[in-house]
């Protein structure tokens, strides 16, 4: 198994294990300690929402209520400059979304947020990826999810953050191997629909929930891999030889425009 398949087999894992947490401890509080330093949440199960406290030595230090629930406090150490982020994920119900990861630091002795990824229905792992001691947060981009189709046959493409004057930056780029990856197995996908049984919908017809809304997903995700390839054309050029639908024009407008994939 490739490495690829095997950090998007692990995502996937993730997500139900993550969900499953939810379901059956969703009101459970969190105590994280770091040096003299103690992060302690406390859920409302009225109100819907999460109290943060930070203390050090017993005393406050910060304190927040937020809407979503806490679900995991960590630490790493993500930019490789001896000082370790704290790392809070939040996560806002329902059946697929939203889950946020922040980002924080302890600065003379006050506890601040430095910056948020909102990874929507997307769980994420964190992986040095080169092997450079910097870590990468890596999960999937949401954005097509129920674009062309039914939530179960959406496709997301990868999306990759590292880490840099506290701000996480979209480093996808600088992995072209799983980029690659994910575009052939976008294609290895595109195989079960190319059949003579396939069937395009007549003009005008609404291609969602149909075999041709499930094509068009899995082609957004291939034209959006090769946009930040730097090599767009290439996707489009498949668009063009597999999708030959009547709506195919308009298909190839919502992805130039909504998706600003150009």
């Amino acid at each position: 198994m490739n490495n690829f398949k095997k950090l998007y087999l692990s995502i996937v894992i993730a997500v139900i294990t993550f969900e499953s947490s939810i379901s059956f401890a969703q009101f459970n509080n969190i105590k994280f300690v770091t040096g003299a330093y103690t992060f302690q949440t406390k859920y409302d199960s009225i109100n819907y929402a999460t109290q943060l406290r930070v203390k050090k030595n017993k005393k406050i230090i910060y304190k927040e209520i937020f809407p979503d629930r806490i679900t995991d406090i960590k630490e790493f150490d993500l930019d490789n400059d001896g000082k370790k982020e704290i790392l809070i994920n939040m996560f806002s119900g329902g059946a697929h979304c939203c889950t946020n990861l922040y980002a924080g630091k302890i600065i003379n002795n006050k506890f601040q947020f430095t910056d948020s990824i909102l990874w929507g229905n997307s769980f994420y792992e964190i992986e040095d990826l080169n092997k450079d001691k910097k870590f990468q947060v890596l999960g999937m981009n949401d954005m097509f999810a129920y674009a062309f189709t039914n939530y179960a046959q959406s496709q997301f493409n990868i999306l990759i953050f590292g880490y840099a004057n506290n701000k996480f930056v979209n480093v996808t780029k600088n992995f072209p191997k799983l980029i690659e990856e994910e575009i052939s197995k976008m294609t290895e996908e595109l195989k079960q629909f190319q059949g003579p049984e396939f069937k395009c919908p007549e003009l005008n017809e609404d291609t969602f929930n149909t075999d041709a809304g499930a094509v068009k997903a899995i082609l957004a995700v291939i034209v959006a891999d090769y946009s930040t390839l730097g090599e767009i054309q290439k996707g489009y050029d498949i668009v063009n030889e597999i999708y030959k639908c009547p709506d195919k024009e308009k298909f190839i407008q919502t992805l130039e425009n909504d998706f600003k994939l150009k």
